[in-house]
């Protein structure tokens, strides 16, 4: 399921950037085309619209995958560990059921339903623009299943830390690991140190034996 969740997650990105970038060129030659060449195009309007919608349920489901989502916890923190963790796993199976019904089987029925209805300035049908609809349903089904599967497991928090929370909580990590190397290195040079004291003790005792024989 790591790898899953893996792909999906690049895919998703790449896929995410090549929309923006379209969506600003196709902004701005409308602007540019309107402004300074006063001639507008009629394929720009319609082509920002797909592609705004495109990235707007493509997006959603990329950072539902990331955890990115507000999520109001603050009573839900008042209860036990264990009624978190209940609580975790009940928000990413709503999420899950949502995905399935809304956005799988209700998206694929309008694109279809829409898919004989063409765009007035593009060479697509409308079907096509609702067709992202069931595509970011089945990346949120898959993410959600992850979700539930790693909190069930404990590999990850029942909600989303924050990321001054958790560059503070890896600080305070590196803190105790340098503290737990260095009483190690202190315990060593102590331990070195009173083995040379033993050792200096005993070449002093041997060498005043060797003077007493001596005389």
């Amino acid at each position: 399921m790591e790898r899953v969740h893996h792909f999906t997650t690049k895919f998703l990105g790449w896929l995410c950037i090549i929309l923006f970038v379209g969506l600003v060129f196709s902004t701005t030659w409308q602007v540019f085309s309107r402004l300074v060449l006063h001639s507008p195009v009629t394929w720009s309007e319609e082509l920002a619209k797909m592609l705004f919608v495109w990235l707007s349920f493509l997006g959603l489901a990329f950072v539902y995958g990331e955890r990115g989502h507000m999520a109001v916890e603050f009573l839900v923190l008042r209860t036990p560990e264990r009624s978190q963790k209940v609580f975790a796993i009940w928000s990413h199976v709503v999420s899950l059921v949502l995905g399935l019904v809304a956005l799988v089987w209700g998206g694929w029925n309008a694109a279809m339903n829409a898919w004989s209805q063409n765009l007035t300035a593009l060479p697509v049908n409308i079907g096509s623009v609702y067709l992202v609809l069931p595509i970011s349903g089945v990346a949120i089904v898959l993410y959600a299943i992850y979700h539930i599967i790693e909190i069930a497991t404990g590999r990850e928090s029942n909600f989303p830390i924050p990321e001054a929370e958790a560059a503070l909580e890896d600080a305070e990590k590196i803190m105790i690991e340098a503290e737990a190397e260095g009483s190690v290195v202190d315990d060593a040079a102590g331990a070195a140190g009173a083995d040379g004291v033993v050792n200096k003790g005993a070449g002093a005792g041997n060498a005043a034996g060797t003077k007493g024989a001596q005389l």
